[in-house]
């Protein structure tokens, strides 16, 4: 059963949209945890990996013709720093992971470092980020330079367990190293995104949709295919994506964006049920310029960003932030920055639903199948007041 934020029907931005016979007209999303079921996946591939560079850093036996048994690190342990925030990227958790390991293990021998719990670190992490110092900025902070392994190193050791061998050759040209004969776990995923779920968001008013994710280019026209055929509409319903372009992506302030891949060209994604993609080459979330200008290219006057970690709900959270700061307003007057109104909506199991709800959140959903009903609920909420 869905939830819904209690004082939300009362907000003035979607009585404003009410009385004027309009209601939410975009729906962006993301992808992993969201449309696609990555637990089995992108999870697995996280603790694989970080098992894989620790077992290396530290000179112990590995087989590399399959995933480890074992690990140091639990699905749990992967849950508690995503919901501790800046680790959205799996290969930066994956390094975060792996030189917790390799300390706890070697630099931090003996001392009390080393009787920390993972999810304790989590809990740590949790408290730098609300204090706007998390993520990596955490890690080096916290952990010593030399039990930290190359961010590149991180990256090829989770892509490899992910997508396999063959996979992270045909899409990269990457040679394995470091699992050069494991299966890919990629194959492990399935689709939360059923056919249903588009064509009962339009007969709501939702015409466009979007997607914002930190997936990369080739990963993102890989499962694009797969969302397309779930996606329940017709061939004449699809179009053809209106990237952000690097050239366009500037900040309010008319300078350049900072993480922003200028020597990638625009991906071609072809025709799906989504007008825009941003892709981790754009922005890195919880950036709420990602937010901004993908409201701002899709020319929309009220949406909602549904996605499953704290760095997709501080991306909402951060993009109403800007609209405070820049317009001199109250937070309670408007739920989106200049104008634009957006939920949080928040994919959630019942262990981590009370985490969002604290933090804010405004809608949280068991699966992205009820997002049509708690839109219908919310907007039967509104119209009674």
């Amino acid at each position: 059963m869905f939830w819904i934020r209690p004082d939300l029907a009362h907000l003035p931005a979607l009585g404003k949209l009410a009385r004027a016979g309009k209601w939410l007209d975009a729906a962006l999303f993301d992808i992993d945890g969201v449309l696609i079921d990555t637990s089995a996946s992108y999870r697995r591939s996280v603790i694989a990996a970080t098992e894989r560079l620790t077992r290396l850093i530290l000179g112990e036996p590995l087989d590399t013709s399959a995933l480890p048994d074992t690990s140091r690190v639990t699905t749990a342990d992967v849950i508690h720093f995503k919901l501790a925030g800046g680790f959205n990227n799996d290969w930066y958790l994956t390094q975060a992971l792996t030189a917790l390991c390799v300390a706890r293990a070697r630099e931090w021998r003996g001392q009390p470092e080393a009787a920390c719990t993972l999810a304790e670190w989590a809990a740590l992490a949790a408290e730098a980020t609300h204090q706007g110092r998390g993520g990596v900025v955490w890690l080096h902070a916290t952990v010593p330079a030399s039990a930290i392994p190359d961010l590149g190193v991180a990256r090829w050791a989770h892509d490899e367990c992910y997508w396999g061998a063959d996979l992270v050759r045909d899409l990269y040209g990457h040679t394995p190293l470091y699992a050069p004969a494991a299966p890919g776990v990629v194959q492990n995923e399935r689709m939360l995104l059923e056919p249903a779920l588009l064509p009962a968001l339009r007969v709501q008013g939702i015409r466009h949709f979007g997607v914002i994710t930190g997936r990369i280019p080739p990963e993102v026209a890989y499962v694009l295919r797969r969302l397309t055929a779930a996606s329940g509409l017709l061939e004449d319903e699809l179009v053809s994506a209106s990237d952000v372009q690097v050239e366009r992506i500037i900040d309010v302030a008319g300078g350049a964006v900072g993480g922003v891949d200028a020597m990638a060209p625009p991906p071609a994604f072809g025709r799906s049920p989504f007008s825009l993609i941003l892709t981790g080459v754009h922005y890195s979330k919880p950036n709420p310029l990602a937010l901004a200008h993908a409201l701002r290219d899709l020319n929309a006057w009220a949406a909602l960003y549904s996605g499953d970690t704290t760095d997709d709900l501080d991306l909402v959270l951060r993009y109403r932030a800007m609209e405070v700061n820049t317009a001199n307003t109250t937070k309670t007057a408007s739920i989106g920055a200049w104008g634009i109104p957006t939920l949080a909506v928040m994919v959630a199991s019942d262990a981590t639903a009370p985490t969002f709800e604290q933090r804010g959140a405004d809608v949280i959903l068991p699966h992205v199948r009820e997002l049509p009903a708690a839109l219908a609920a919310l907007r039967d909420q509104v119209i009674a007041r």
